[in-house]
């Protein structure tokens, strides 16, 4: 099997200037490197408390999909945009032509897209919690 490429290994995140440095790796485990544990703070370490409001909301982003759902608007909400205008162009032109039976060759690829947004919603509510708490934490 090769070997990975240089860019799929994770690579740390350098702090910013001027943000704390937040949780630092005491010494060893085991009986000769003492009681402290890896995740724990440092010896003169500042803690980092990070309250983030303003996250989104999984239960909203729901709501949003339930009742708005062919119109793409939890897609905005959810900050994928492109996504959004997918969602609303064929929502929007398979409402318009379904009575002439074009409508459904829009509609049911939408209504599979929504059946997996079901699943990807608390993922993607997840992953933006997580950035606006990375940038408001400094890292």
């Amino acid at each position: 099997m090769a070997e990975e490429p240089e860019y799929y290994r994770a690579q740390p995140l350098p702090p910013r200037e001027g943000a704390p440095q937040g949780y630092r790796q005491g010494p060893p485990f085991g009986p000769a490197g003492g009681a402290s544990q890896w995740g724990q703070p440092g010896a003169g370490a500042p803690t980092v408390n990070v309250n983030v409001v303003g996250g989104k909301s999984a239960l909203l982003a729901y709501v949003l999909w339930f009742f708005l759902g062919q119109f793409g608007v939890h897609k905005f909400y959810l900050a994928q945009p492109f996504q959004g205008i997918l969602y609303f162009l064929l929502g929007a032109t398979g409402w318009l032509t379904v009575g002439i039976l074009i409508g459904w060759f829009f509609l049911i690829p939408l209504w599979l897209l929504m059946l997996i947004d079901v699943f990807v919603i608390p993922l993607r509510v997840g992953t933006l919690n997580a950035r606006l708490a990375r940038r408001v934490s400094g890292y």
